[in-house]
Parts: structure tokens; C-alpha cells; sequence
């Protein structure tokens, strides 16, 4: 089979995008189950025997390793005439490779995913991604991509990686720890400046705001990605990475005094706030500073005698919960889906954000593990702990942390945001079968006015846009995005939400967590905004009702995409 055209390739390859794709990535998605992407999948398939790669393959396709296969698809569907929006990018004669990230299999759809990083000579695209989606015979299901074209830009660079270290650390602002981190090259767009640029990126450096802070030290409260233009030397974004805000039974009042059974480990007389089974933990940090103690983090075990702690018993509970939601609900293996532990710290106070002694009225998940304040309530604490929607929001943070990766900043920190948002409604309402009575407010009785922090159903009544012609664009709070992550959240609150003409719900909130679970994990990227969430969910339900009737189907698909358009998401 011919390769495409030079033209084609080539007005491809530079074809202007809306305004609102602020990152400088152009999509592309093919669905086998869209009918617009139909007659590209015929194509293909018709190609495939002549296509030099499938006809020479040294074993059939459904026998082939994952990785291999999909490369296959890739380079057919990249090569061929018949799929013309799809080529690969070239910027100063250099044609783009694709490296793979992994496989991974899927069991909430039994599908593979094989994913592949853009590189231009020889250097990553970041934000960059493809993912390839293969059914259990290997067979082609989707093509989800964004790409970069870096022109203009020199591919060597004029600074090193030692000059590059050394801008970071005389950028003023926060105390960097730069011991064992390595900065790697990347194109990089600069949404400030609307350009792209040859950058050293450093990545998770543990940063605090005062005294000497040690890379090696893994609890450091604030990590933080670092820009530096290869060029020039300067620092040109810096991107926070932590966003804000033998095993036994136990039965002890939470923070509201509402019983609770949780798993503790037993020794002898003294029982530990752990549960092996579920690998969580929780400690008392007792009313240190996170920011600068971080050394002594995550604190003392909290044990019993004297007595289970209230606060400590909610971030326990809580954190079980959203555990088993992730292992029984989703199929995943806890936050990093390799097992890895879910360690809590309550107790935590940042004297600069308290409003008075011992009161800090956050939650944090700072890149190793959950931090919560709290807040006076009469003559005592109340946990930020308490909320179930609080702690499923915090730990979902980690979750992207370990796949998306969304940055902390601007449209994407608002969809950052928005995940965390929609899990923590989730969970809190999950064992409410029936939607149209579930409280789709987050943080209610957290405040001290006892408000929440934000209304799914109504963002406008804390401040929130609703729809993307109200879009906030600030230099506050990372670009705004605890505000403009109200967009996301209402049309997740619609899709949610959205009734048959009988008045049954058409998606159930296991649907509704799959799919937006799916996008989070399998199609998103760095700088991945509102729009590619859009497709991301709609690829990844079009996969997951695949067997369902062709009506059902329909129902459920046209659903989601009036949940986007609600909110102007396109």
C-alpha cells in the first residue's frame, strides 16, 4: 500500500485547530463503534493484506503481542490515504517516531491499551500521547491521539542540563531540593506565549517555603515540575504537582460521632490504625507544620489504648472506602494500581493558612500521601477528614497523579480538579442506587458556616461558571482552577444525572465512574483541557457499551454528549 501523499501529509499535519485548544495539540480519534469513523475502519481493514507490515508480521495478529499489533495499526492508519486527518507530524524535515509508554489490559472493558509518546528528533513532545485500544482477538477497536508540530524550534540546545539545574535553583520563590533529579529535554508549549520551545524538564522536585529542603526525603509537603527554555536558560513555567485541598475489625465513632468498623493490625494488647489487607494507614501528626516538618512526616501510628481518635477513625474509614472502590468498582489495585500503600496524616496545621491555633480548614494529597486539617467546632476539632466526599476528591488526586498526570494549571488543573470532584460525589453517593436523591454538593458541614465548598448541580451558587462562554481566566489559585472546574463538573452533573422519557436514569453510576475512569487513566494526558475530556469519555463508553443494543447504545452515548454541550464543552 502507498504511503500518503506529500500534499496530504503535509495539510494535515498544520491544520488550524479551534482557539480553545490552548495546549498546541492536535486530536484525532477513530472509534470501530462511531459510525463517522466507519468508512475509515472498512478502509483499513480492506488495505490490511497488501499493507507491508500485517503481510510480512511473523505471526497472525491475534497471536501477536499486544505492543506489536498496535504499532501495526498505528503505522497503517498513519501511512493510508483512506485515514487523511491522521499523519504524523514534521517540524524541520524530521518525521515523528512513536515510543511506547506500556500495555496495560483493561478489566472493566477486557480491552488492551497500548500507548506511545510522540518524539521529533529524538525528543519527546510533551503532553504528547496515542493510545491504541485493541479487543481480546487484537482487533483494532480505537485510535486516540494528540499531537504536537514544534516548528521554529531549534532541536539543540544551547544551555546544559547543569546550567538548567542551577536557573532552578537561583528561581526565586520556594526552596528547592535538587539532589539526584536529572532534567530531560522536551518540546514543550508555552500556553503564556502561545509557542513552543526546546526545554529541560524537571520533574517532582520537593520544594518548601522556608529552611533546606533534601530530594531524598520523600514526605516533602509541596513537589513541583520545573521549565527551563534550553535556549535562553530561564525559568519559564514552574507547575505544581500537589494539588490542594495481622488484620482486625474495629468499631469507634468518627469525627461526627456516627459508628464506624475499620481495619486495624493487632499486637498482643495494642492495636495500629492499619490494614494490611487494603495497605492503609494512618497517623497523627499532631498539629505540626506539613510544609516545614515535613521530614517527620507522616507521624506517630495511631493506636489504641488509650482510645481510637475520632478524626483519625474518619480518614481511616474513608480511606478504606474509596480503597475498595477502586478494587471493586473501577478493578484497580489501590492508587498507583500496583498496590502501593495509602498513608494519612491528620492533625496537620499550616500556620500561614490557619485562621486560628490548630485550625486548618484542607486536605492535601502531597505526592507521597493524604494530609487533612481541621477546623474548631465548639469546643473541640472537626476532621477535614470527616467528609467521605473530601477524602475520595484528596486521594483521587493521586490517582491522575499515577496515570494522567494533569498539570496543576489552568484548564487542565480545572479538569485536575474537576476528577477529583466527580469521584468524590461518586463514592460519597454510591450506595444510593437512585441518582435523582443524591447530594451533589461537596464538603457540606466542613465550613464554618457549615457550607459546602461547591454545588455540582448549581456551580454558579458558589461562584463556579457552568459553561465555557464564562470562562474565568486569571492568574489566581494556578488559573483558576478551583473556579472553571465548575465547567467539567456540571456536565458531569448532567450526565450523571440524565432520565429516559420514563424517567429512569440512562446511565448507572457504575457506567458514569467506568467511563469517566477510562478517559482519566487510558486518553488523557499533561495538557489534555475540557474538549478532550469530551472525546476521551465518549471513546472510552463507545468501548465500554459495545456489546450492548445498537439503541441502548445510542441512548447512552447521546447522553453524555448533551451533558458536554450543556456546558459548552465541544
Amino acid at each position: 500500500m502507498a504511503k500518503k501523499t506529500a500534499p496530504a501529509r503535509k495539510k494535515a499535519a498544520g491544520r488550524a485547530r479551534p482557539a480553545a485548544e490552548s495546549n498546541g495539540l492536535r486530536r484525532f480519534e477513530m472509534h470501530a463503534l462511531d459510525k463517522g469513523s466507519l468508512k475509515m475502519f472498512k478502509a483499513l481493514s480492506t488495505e490490511r493484506p497488501g499493507f507491508a507490515g500485517f503481510a510480512g508480521a511473523p505471526s497472525p495478529v491475534p497471536v501477536m503481542d499486544a505492543e506489536s499489533a498496535a504499532r501495526l495499526y498505528l503505522k497503517q492508519a498513519l501511512d493510508s490515504n483512506s485515514v487523511p486527518a491522521f499523519t504524523a507530524p514534521v517540524a524541520g524535515g524530521a518525521e515523528s517516531e512513536f515510543r511506547s509508554l506500556g500495555t496495560e489490559h483493561v478489566p472493566l472493558t477486557n480491552t488492551t491499551t497500548v500507548k506511545f509518546r510522540q518524539h521529533l528528533n529524538k525528543i519527546p513532545v510533551y503532553g504528547s500521547l496515542v493510545t491504541v485500544e485493541l479487543d481480546a482477538g487484537n482487533e483494532l477497536l480505537d485510535i486516540n491521539s494528540a499531537f504536537g508540530l514544534p516548528t521554529k524550534v531549534d532541536p539543540v540546545a544551547k544551555v546544559s542540563p547543569s546550567e538548567a539545574m542551577t536557573a532552578i535553583e537561583n528561581h526565586p520563590g520556594l526552596t528547592k531540593a535538587l539532589e539526584g533529579i536529572t532534567p530531560q529535554l522536551n518540546y514543550y508549549f508555552d500556553r503564556s506565549k502561545s509557542k513552543w520551545r526546546l526545554a529541560y524538564i524537571a520533574q517532582d522536585v520537593p520544594v518548601m517555603a522556608g529552611g533546606k529542603a533534601k530530594s531524598n526525603d520523600q514526605h516533602a509537603s509541596i513537589k513541583m515540575d520545573y521549565i527551563v527554555d534550553a535556549h535562553s536558560g530561564s525559568v519559564v513555567a514552574q507547575l505544581a504537582r500537589t494539588a490542594l485541598m495481622a488484620a482486625v475489625r474495629e468499631t469507634a465513632p468518627d469525627g461526627l460521632g456516627v459508628p464506624k468498623t475499620f481495619g486495624a493490625d493487632r499486637n498482643g494488647a495494642l492495636r495500629t490504625m492499619l490494614n494490611p489487607a487494603l495497605n492503609v494507614q494512618t497517623f497523627d501528626f499532631r498539629f505540626r507544620d506539613p510544609e516545614t516538618a515535613f521530614r517527620n512526616l507522616p507521624g506517630a501510628a495511631v493506636t489504641n489504648p488509650p482510645a481510637w481518635d475520632p478524626g483519625a477513625v474518619s480518614a481511616h474509614a474513608n480511606a478504606e472506602e474509596v480503597v475498595r472502590f477502586l478494587r471493586d468498582t473501577l478493578s484497580r489495585n489501590g492508587l498507583d494500581n500496583r498496590g502501593g500503600a495509602l498513608i494519612s496524616s491528620i492533625n496537620c496545621v499550616i500556620p500561614r493558612e490557619s485562621q486560628a491555633p490548630r485550625q486548618w480548614i484542607n486536605a492535601a494529597w502531597i505526592g507521597t500521601q493524604m494530609i487533612y486539617g481541621q477546623r474548631l467546632n465548639g469546643a473541640g476539632l472537626l476532621s477535614l477528614s470527616t467528609n467521605l466526599d473530601v477524602v475520595a476528591h484528596e486521594i483521587f488526586h493521586a490517582v491522575t497523579d499515577f496515570s494522567a498526570r494533569l498539570e496543576y494549571e489552568a484548564e487542565s488543573g480545572a479538569m485536575n480538579e474537576s476528577y477529583s470532584d466527580i469521584f468524590g460525589i461518586l463514592i460519597s453517593n454510591f450506595s444510593n442506587p437512585n441518582v435523582s436523591s443524591w447530594n451533589f454538593e461537596m464538603g457540606e458541614g466542613l465550613t464554618a458556616s457549615g457550607a459546602p465548598f461547591r454545588d455540582f448541580s448549581n456551580p454558579g451558587r458558589f461562584g463556579q461558571p457552568s459553561h465555557m462562554r464564562d470562562f474565568v481566566r486569571t492568574t489566581r489559585d494556578h488559573g483558576g482552577v478551583h473556579t472553571n472546574s465548575g465547567i467539567h463538573n456540571f456536565a458531569a452533573f448532567r450526565i450523571m444525572s440524565a432520565t429516559a422519557a420514563g424517567g429512569g436514569a440512562i446511565l448507572t453510576p457504575t457506567e458514569v465512574a467506568a467511563i469517566f475512569y477510562l478517559a482519566l487513566t487510558q486518553r488523557l494526558s499533561r495538557t489534555s483541557v475540557f474538549s478532550d475530556s469530551r472525546r476521551a469519555v465518549i471513546a472510552s463508553a463507545r468501548t465500554l457499551f459495545r456489546s450492548l443494543p445498537a439503541a441502548t447504545q445510542t441512548a447512552k452515548i447521546s447522553a453524555i454528549e448533551r451533558g458536554f454541550t450543556a456546558s459548552g464543552i465541544a
